[in-house]
């Protein structure tokens, strides 16, 4: 059974001894219920034979959440039956969720790609219902059998069995993963191959996308937009004048601005080339794109620019914006912009180099060893190009 809040609540008490509730989701993970009280517990199988049983006592049944009691059974059970010379043998569930609290204690993850990680595995892996997109019963089946496996038994079978019931683009990400998994468990030496290997074959190949917005199908947006006011609009011009990515404009924080300076300073952990760059990225700003921040007002409480719906929360394209501005042009993205972006700054004449640090890129190769400029003035100089060209298109008019 899988274990809910509701379902403890109503169990029947023994009237003497104890009886165990058992999780479906997380193996090993259950509830003891005496005549008197309930406690969450965790057991495991050793080299030897033996089932331990211990206590949740950081998690008391009311106090937390079956949820959070499920995470907490999840590291610690990692913690027991993670070690390399057992993982051939520890069902791939587990062993997953170990090798993710491993990389997670390491800090291998950016904290949005490690929460995408935990997700994944979570929902396609361990089997836990997603609150949207619900799965189909033949990926629930599949999903069921691969988590179950021990890691040194799972085939190629057994992981395109689920691929191939999952969404395309949501089949890439899995894959990915489980190939990460799988190299990691090969390096320690516990499988001698990789059942997700050649992911991008099975899935028909990494999809670049080439959508390159017109001027006239950017205005057009600009104008829906501008119909819904801010803090949609203020953003979107923002994303539009500076080549940010989505979340380096919506989780903006007013410490992160200089008005007087009129630059954006983002900090490394804010940015998706952060571990590699460790540097701060200046961002200087064209006046109509400082307007667009000083127009917001201050939420008292808030440390962001743009703020949402619920206190403290930054502003998000919610579904209720996006669902009205998507069907004007046809089959756009947000991050379309950035593209938009580095290709007017190629017409206006903005060197490669230059265009590319604009958007936060990273030299790679030789280039990147030996070129040390900092390319601060000719970045704020093609900012302001940049502006100036979305100016004379009717931008902010």
């Amino acid at each position: 059974m899988r274990l809910t809040d509701d379902g403890i609540r109503k169990a029947k008490r023994p009237s003497a001894g104890q009886e165990f509730l058992w999780d479906d989701l997380v193996q090993g993970f259950g509830v003891r219920l005496t005549p008197t009280k309930a406690s969450y517990v965790v057991t495991w199988r050793e080299p030897d034979g033996k089932r331990p049983r211990e206590t949740l006592r950081s998690a008391r049944v009311g106090a937390v959440t079956v949820a959070q009691a499920r995470d907490l059974a999840r590291k610690r059970l990692a913690e027991v039956i993670g070690r390399a010379e057992q993982g051939a043998a520890v069902p791939l569930r587990l062993a997953m969720r170990t090798w993710f609290e491993r990389q997670t204690e390491l800090q291998a993850w950016r904290p949005r790609y490690r929460a995408k990680v935990d997700a994944i595995i979570a929902t396609y892996v361990e089997g836990e219902e997603r609150a949207r997109g619900k799965l189909t019963p033949t990926a629930h089946a599949a999903i069921a059998e691969l988590g179950a496996k021990p890691v040194s038994a799972v085939t190629r079978t057994d992981v395109l069995r689920v691929a191939d019931a999952i969404k395309p683009g949501m089949a890439d990400q899995f894959m990915a993963i489980l190939s990460s998994y799988f190299n990691s468990a090969y390096e320690r030496e516990i499988v001698m191959t990789n059942p997700a290997r050649n992911r991008l074959r099975v899935s028909g190949g990494r999809r670049v996308r080439s959508r390159k917005l017109s001027d006239a199908e950017f205005l057009t947006l600009w104008q829906a937009f501008k119909a819904e006011g801010d803090p949609a609009l203020a953003a979107f011009e923002l994303l539009a004048y500076t080549g940010c990515r989505r979340r380096e404009i919506t989780q903006l924080g007013w410490s992160e601005v200089n008005v007087e300076a009129a630059t954006i300073t983002l900090p490394p952990e804010r940015r998706k080339t952060g571990r590699r760059d460790p540097e701060p990225f200046v961002i200087n700003l064209h006046a109509a794109a400082l307007d667009a921040i000083q127009r917001q007002p201050v939420l008292e409480g808030s440390p962001f620019v743009f703020w949402g719906r619920r206190d403290q929360a930054p502003f998000d394209f919610q579904h209720s914006v996006m669902s009205r501005v998507k069907p004007i042009v046809p089959d756009w993205r947000l991050h379309d912009i950035r593209r938009y972006m580095r290709s007017g700054l190629a017409r206006l004449g903005v060197s490669q180099t230059v265009a590319e640090q604009c958007l936060g890129h990273m030299s790679g190769g030789l280039v990147g060893v030996y070129d040390q400029h900092s390319y601060d003035t000719e970045k704020a100089a093609a900012w302001l190009k940049w502006g100036d060209y979305l100016k004379q298109l009717g931008v902010s008019q």
